[in-house]
């Protein structure tokens, strides 16, 4: 087998293993874990239940998320009632997010099944 067999049979090897997670873990779906959210606004809500008072920019960073779709994410949990921010006392241009008592009743289910062992989560 020559190397150039070998590099595209490695490199289909990659893609099967990634379409099966793909599959598997129900990225591409529209909601995250039967919930209401995608799997980006979930990330989002768990880095804010985090309990580490995190800035908007602060979980950019982490996530890697573009600041326009994190600024519509986080507009429509404030919309919802999810969030709430409150305005640093370093900085005046940052503000801290924290879920509301319905943003943590709305994660509960999300944290519930993230603790949950991966032999009990459900799978499609």
């Amino acid at each position: 087998m020559t190397a150039s067999q070998q590099r595209r049979q490695r490199i289909a090897a990659v893609r099967r293993f990634n379409r099966f997670y793909t599959r598997r873990l129900g990225v591409l779906r529209k909601t995250y874990l039967d919930s209401p959210y995608s799997l980006g606004e979930a990330r989002v809500l768990y880095e804010i239940a985090s309990g580490r008072s995190p800035t908007s920019s602060g979980i950019g960073r982490v996530l890697d998320l573009d600041a326009g779709y994190l600024s519509r994410v986080l507009r429509n949990f404030e919309k919802r009632g999810l969030i709430r921010r409150s305005v640093s006392v370093s900085d005046a241009r940052q503000s801290h997010l924290a879920l509301t008592p319905r943003g943590r009743k709305a994660f509960a289910p999300l944290r519930q099944v993230r603790n949950a062992t991966p032999a009990t989560r459900s799978t499609r």
